[in-house]
């Protein structure tokens, strides 16, 4: 009898101690990551894809006023050295497009480079230069990689705490407008482009998503609906989107690209979500695109579905070129081809929309400044 007591007893010490090392270890994904199941799009999602012969419209005259580009990068230097020279060829490229206030925030995939965090000093050096016409974002090259990868191969408590204290840390130093461009759904479409993958319930996610709605920032998110291969992701982003307003009813999103959807789920999507904006960006190289329904086609022309939806609906629109500055194969010649086409798309659109989508709403919603 006393034996049996003693082994008993040793059982649960034993039980004891290894639930302790697991408080203390790695978390597998899998212990948080179901709690949280993904609810179903509270719309009906279109799963079509457009037709790219479909019809366009064709650009009279460009708009001619001031921009707002609130979606644009600036990759860290290859060498670790900040070129000075170079951040002031930056801020005269924009001065000549007209363009008032450009936005940079990391890439999803920025966080991969080992010079990551010399990104961060050359955007704040470059913001420091004009902090009238340079915005900034936060997070993207320490939050989305580290997700990608704490979903697959687990991950401490004390690394996520160290994230959230240095968000909350960002997001109180009056330096940044906002969170992005975080990633959740990034695939391969071209080249070497890495992929990023991980649910929108998993917990540190959820909890990184609550601590930006708690400050009352916005957060660029880049989700794609669809993969290369036509594999369709859209009821774990669109029933994600819908988990993140059950928790977080306040929370400011702005989705990449025009959320990489159809117009008519596009559409479903800002009558559902009041809180929720889009930026736009041209994309004229479809096979770079392929399956995440770019608004123009090949010839730069806006379709008409697009454009019916941009002057019913200016009001949830902002530009966002997702320029790449500091990239070998970005000159700077191209932000003014950028800026040029965008001012043709805006062009088609009637007057108050295309002054809407080009400065006024990003100017209520992001920039604080006069011009």
């Amino acid at each position: 009898m006393k034996k049996r007591a003693i082994k008993c007893i040793f059982l649960l010490f034993s039980i004891v101690i290894l639930a302790g090392c697991k408080t203390s270890g790695s978390i597998n994904s899998t212990d948080l990551d179901t709690n949280i199941p993904i609810p179903r799009p509270a719309f009906e999602v279109e799963k079509e894809r457009s037709n790219p012969d479909r019809a366009t419209r064709i650009s009279l005259e460009q708009y001619r006023g001031p921009i707002i580009d609130a979606h644009v990068h600036l990759d860290p230097p290859s060498d670790g050295h900040i070129n000075d020279a170079y951040l002031k060829e930056i801020l005269e490229v924009v001065g000549e497009t007209g363009v008032k206030t450009i936005i940079f925030m990391p890439t999803p995939n920025e966080g991969r480079r080992h010079n990551h965090e010399i990104g961060v000093k050359q955007k704040k050096k470059l913001f420091e230069l004009d902090r009238q016409r340079i915005g900034l974002f936060c997070g993207s090259n320490y939050i989305t990689y580290w997700l990608h990868k704490a979903f697959r191969n687990g991950y401490k408590k004390e690394e996520l705490n160290v994230i959230l204290k240095r968000l909350s840390k960002d997001l109180d130093s009056n330096e940044y407008m906002g969170v992005g461009e975080i990633g959740i759904y990034h695939f391969r479409k071209h080249g070497n482009q890495k992929v990023i993958q991980y649910p929108p319930n998993f917990e540190p996610f959820l909890r990184i998503m609550k601590l930006i709605s708690e400050k009352q920032m916005w957060l660029d998110i880049h989700a794609e609906p669809v993969d290369p291969n036509g594999k369709s992701f859209e009821e774990q982003i669109f029933g994600g989107i819908e988990l993140l307003y059950r928790l977080n009813p306040k929370l400011k999103l702005i989705l990449s690209h025009t959320g990489m959807t159809n117009p008519l789920n596009a559409r479903r999507i800002l009558l559902k979500y009041p809180n929720l904006m889009m930026n736009i960006k041209i994309e004229k190289k479809h096979q770079r695109w392929r399956n995440l329904e770019p608004v123009v086609n090949p010839e730069g022309e806006l379709y008409e579905d697009w454009a019916k939806l941009f002057n019913e609906m200016p009001e949830r629109f902002m530009i966002g070129t997702d320029a790449k500055f500091g990239r070998k194969s970005f000159k700077m010649k191209k932000y003014n081809k950028l800026i040029k086409q965008m001012r043709r798309m805006l062009g088609t659109l009637n007057p108050d929309a295309a002054k809407l989508i080009a400065y006024e709403n990003a100017k209520k919603r992001l920039v604080n400044v006069d011009f």
